[in-house]
């Protein structure tokens, strides 16, 4: 290139970087707001954790399915087009969700089973377009960044993720503790809303009131003259007391929920504990009625999670399509040298490419290699993340408030590891970023044994820099998996690859999520820790098959 197109060049892989990066932050804006809205979703409707759960797995296993069709898509499109209409479809079934209830005729209240399976179809179509997202991204890079500075590049890209999952974070919290309709004045909505949030969430409330408690075992409610009475079963751990069973009841009126409202009214900041001594009720119905007061202050408020983040995807999807290109060649610049293929730019006849691909992708092993890898790789990082709390407050004995701050810790030394392990790819692996992933899964096999090891007694914040040092190395092999595939399926079936890679990576869930429900239920604890580091192992012996093959698939 001459130093005007060198400098064209350098302009435009930076704007495809940015606008990708705040493209693929806006996919999480209508894919994981869901989340967010779902207490206000099971205080309203009376909507139950299992069909939550049934939903999430529907729509998690969709996704997966979803990212391996829009693969295949994404290497034959053009990518501008696809990832801008893709976000439109998935912002428009976003502001769809939101104005659901009202389209029914739906009010406050115990709601039918059809407004849960309109919910699940919306997030199914939803999660269907949301492949269309990660796809043409891959495709876009893989034609923009040269293959030696591939991983670097892709590493700071991939924080794209946390970029959009943080920021929908911080407005979906300010949505629900702000906007929506006070129903405080209506005894019979605030009624229904007590109903349903003690059905849903109570027994988890008792489980997070006291360390000792090992399980809650029964939830009775009974309702007469707008009295609501909860009977709770729950079990002591035994190190505590020796497994006794214990019961207790709890008595939910209009009368304490004005007097816990009084106080929330006069002092925003008042703490559970106070507010039990103040209006002497038990510190956890405290807590709970506290959560009520804030949903009956903000009924509604859940609608805005979708309608907020749908419009302001709306205008990125426009941003998409003003800002990116297809390729350097759609900006009348020459393509990246050593990435010509036996495909070229103006020679894409259809037998032609499919025999390409067949040869790339399906046919090639280092592909499936890294899509295996992937699974083993996604269940170690899923185990932590869905089950992080719960493992750490039972098997450890480690209170809410630090066993939340280390998962978020976790997340926090992922993204550096991230971008340590793009850097030391290009920098000492000379963009092999299989040999990188195979140091990182033994960096992950040795933190998860020290986390296993350490005695029960040990200061929280050792467990706390253990578990961190392992997201230090998990999420390296998370990023570089789909930088390996591209280099290798080459720009021109970097989209394909990466579709396969990642349908594998969220088979994972059921290991990461039933396997681990099972295991505890039948095992414990230590049985799972067993079983992740026999999961990182096994990841780094896959990665380990692959170390002498090459960076890329350009020369063959």
């Amino acid at each position: 290139m001459t130093i005007e197109q060198t400098k064209k060049f350098s302009y435009w892989q930076w704007r495809t970087i940015i606008v990708t990066m705040l493209g693929y932050a806006l996919f999480y804006f209508v894919r994981k707001n869901f989340s967010f809205a779902m207490p206000g979703l099971a205080a309203e409707y009376g909507i139950s954790n299992t069909s939550f759960g049934i939903i999430l797995a529907a729509v998690g296993l969709v996704y997966g399915l979803s990212r391996f069709i829009n693969g295949l898509i994404a290497d034959r499109t053009n990518a501008r087009y696809h990832m801008s209409i893709g976000l439109l479809l998935c912002a428009l079934l976003s502001l769809a969700f939101g104005f659901v209830p009202g389209i029914m005729g739906i009010k406050i209240g115990i709601a039918p089973y059809s407004l849960v399976v309109v919910f699940c179809i919306l997030l199914v179509f939803n999660n269907l377009f949301q492949g269309s997202g990660f796809p043409p991204c891959a495709r876009l890079l893989s034609h923009w960044i040269p293959p030696q500075e591939l991983a670097t590049k892709m590493s700071i890209w991939n924080t794209s993720h946390s970029i959009g999952a943080g920021l929908l974070a911080i407005l979906c919290g300010f949505i629900m503790g702000n906007m929506g309709t006070d129903i405080s004045s209506s005894e019979q909505d605030v009624v229904k809303i007590t109903h349903n949030y003690v059905a849903t969430n109570f027994k988890d409330d008792v489980k997070k009131s006291d360390i000792r408690i090992a399980k809650v075992t029964n939830l009775r409610l009974e309702e007469k003259d707008n009295e609501i009475l909860a009977y709770v079963d729950f079990v002591y751990k035994p190190s505590y007391e020796n497994g006794r069973k214990d019961s207790q009841t709890f008595v939910f009126n209009h009368e304490n929920y004005l007097k816990v409202k009084s106080q929330i009214d006069e002092n925003k900041k008042i703490l559970p504990e106070q507010i039990a001594k103040n209006v002497d009720i038990p510190e956890v119905q405290a807590k709970a009625l506290q959560s009520i007061t804030t949903l009956t202050q903000n009924a509604g408020a859940w609608k805005w999670c979708f309608i907020l983040p749908a419009i302001i995807a709306l205008l990125g999807a426009v941003g998409i399509f003003a800002g990116l290109r297809d390729t350097p060649r759609s900006v009348g610049l020459p393509e990246l040298e050593n990435t010509k293929t036996s495909i070229g730019d103006d020679n894409m006849d259809k037998a032609a490419y499919k025999k390409f691909v067949m040869e790339k992708v399906y046919k090639n092993k280092l592909i499936w290699i890294l899509a295996i890898a992937d699974f083993f790789v996604y269940v170690v990082r899923f185990s932590v993340l869905d089950w992080g709390p719960k493992f750490l407050t039972e098997a450890r004995d480690m209170s809410y408030a630090y066993a939340g701050w280390t998962v978020a810790i976790f997340e926090i030394f992922g993204i550096i590891g991230m971008l340590v392990a793009g850097w030391a790819t290009d920098r000492f692996f000379a963009g092999r970023s299989h040999r990188t992933c195979v140091m990182c899964m033994l960096g992950a096999s040795i933190f998860m044994t020290a986390f296993y090891l350490l005695p029960n007694d040990v200061h929280p914040l050792i467990l706390i820099c253990v578990l961190a040092m392992a997201g230090f190395c998990i999420y390296g092999p998370q990023a570089l998996i789909g930088i390996a595939a591209a280099n290798l399926a080459t720009k021109k079936a970097a989209a394909t690859a990466n579709g396969i890679t990642g349908i594998f990576g969220y088979l994972s869930v059921f290991v990461s999520g039933l396997g681990v429900g099972v295991l505890v239920d039948n095992f414990g604890w230590n049985y799972v820790f067993l079983g992740m580091i026999g999961m990182a192992v096994i990841g780094m012996i896959i990665f380990l098959m692959m170390w002498g093959a090459k960076r890329d698939g350009y020369d063959e």
